[in-house]
């Protein structure tokens, strides 16, 4: 399998430059608003249209585009990453303004919210994949999983603000001030991208038709066992984690703690993920990143396994916060990884597989779970998304074992 192409005069020579702090920083900002936009976009549809169902719809558009990421990232292998990554915040920026200035005037038809998240969701599955492959183009190889712990972290504390946060904010200032708010965050990190210089990109073969790409992805994809192990890990981990979302509410108003419980459980998750993934930040290198995805998988898994015995919400609370720990430190191996082993020129390819083969993971276990979530107790169904977590661990390392994967640092990102 082809490895990086090393281009030792692009190499960034340090963690903090110019370049990755933009970066950085403008992805805070922008993880904060999209925080509080998709509350206060919850709230604008449920106050004009009093139906959970519309909530339902509105999220289920968003999530749609994602089944084309496929062909967006092979649209994006051939496109230089600069101009994608701005016009992907300037569109978002267009949509959330444009929804929050019309909410401003008075009531929104539906039917333009339900566009707006469609297109947003669009621009969502062209801009991912473009930026999975980012930071190792902007930082030190030997300094990813620093950086990934870092990016990580911020974007879940800037979550976990919006979300704690989003709610006061909504019933103070108003759902159209706060969809407003997210569409600047997306215009200034547009902006803030313009300042960024990526290393130039290997040149394509001029007669490569995009057809011929998208099959090279797959090939590239099916060529190795821990590429094709990776998106597979990434559904189970998403898997397991949609009881939380579908059974806590139940769960917290048995145990008495009501909806204050649920969000909680829920805030000490983020909590929990974001102290792991600064630990990472702080650690570098230690923290080698195959371990760190059996681990993190095999934390997660007894985590959820404990859930299902637990009698009280401070119990619940405290697993909550472990498995989140345990998440960052799977999701930063998962994604160093990615970073280390995919040829830069396939990272648009391999990215959106992984993107999409995850994503489907949650919506698939909802809808499996729909019919008899109030015939199964929640016990027995935390205790198989648990004991599925920890077999995926353990698979996952027999993968590793059977396809050992170099991650000695390239010189620098093509």
């Amino acid at each position: 399998m082809t490895q990086n192409v090393a281009n030792a005069a692009a190499a960034p020579q340090k963690l903090w430059n110019n370049n990755f702090l933009i970066w950085w920083l403008g992805g805070a900002q922008s993880a904060l608003g999209s925080a509080l936009a998709s509350i206060a976009t919850s709230f604008l549809v449920l106050h004009q249209t009093g139906s959970a169902g519309a909530m339902g719809l509105n999220l289920a558009l968003a999530l749609l585009p994602a089944l084309l990421s496929p062909f967006l990232g092979t649209l994006i292998d051939r496109l230089p990453i600069k101009p994608p990554l701005i016009l992907g915040n300037l569109l978002r920026s267009a949509l959330q303004l444009g929804i929050g200035f019309w909410a401003l005037r008075g009531h929104v038809p539906t039917e333009a919210i339900y566009a707006a998240s469609f297109l947003t969701g669009l621009v969502g599955a062209f801009y991912g994949p473009a930026a999975m492959g980012v930071t190792p183009r902007l930082v030190p190889p030997d300094q990813l999983e620093r950086a990934a712990g870092l990016m990580q972290g911020t974007s879940q504390s800037m979550n976990m603000v919006g979300m704690i946060g989003g709610g006061f904010l909504v019933a103070t200032v108003g759902k159209a001030q706060a969809l407003i708010f997210d569409g600047v965050s997306f215009f200034i990190f547009a902006a803030l991208l313009a300042f960024v210089t990526f290393p130039a990109r290997k040149p394509r073969a001029q007669q490569e038709k995009f057809w011929t790409a998208f099959g090279s992805g797959l090939n590239y994809v099916k060529g190795s066992a821990v590429l094709v192990g990776l998106p597979l890990l990434a559904l189970v981990l998403n898997a397991a984690f949609a009881p939380l979302e579908m059974l806590m509410p139940k769960r917290m108003v048995a145990l008495g703690a009501g909806s204050g419980g649920f969000g909680l459980f829920f805030g000490m998750l983020l909590a929990g993920m974001a102290l792991g993934s600064f630990l990472i930040a702080l650690l570098g290198k230690k923290v080698k990143p195959t371990t760190a995805s059996v681990f993190g998988m095999l934390g997660m898994g007894l985590s959820m396994l404990a859930l299902a015995f637990s009698t009280t919400p401070l119990q619940m609370y405290v697993l909550a916060a472990l498995s989140g720990f345990a998440n960052a430190f799977c999701n930063m191996g998962i994604g160093v990884i990615f970073q280390k082993r995919v040829d830069p020129e396939y990272f648009g390819r391999v990215g959106s597989l992984l993107n999409l083969v995850g994503m489907v993971g949650m919506p698939l276990t909802l809808l499996a779970l729909a019919p008899v979530a109030d015939r199964i107790s929640v016990t027995t169904i935390f205790a198989m998304a648990g004991s599925l977590t920890i077999v995926g661990a353990l698979l996952w390392q027999l993968i590793l074992r059977r396809e050992p994967v170099n991650l000695s640092a390239p010189e620098a990102m093509a």
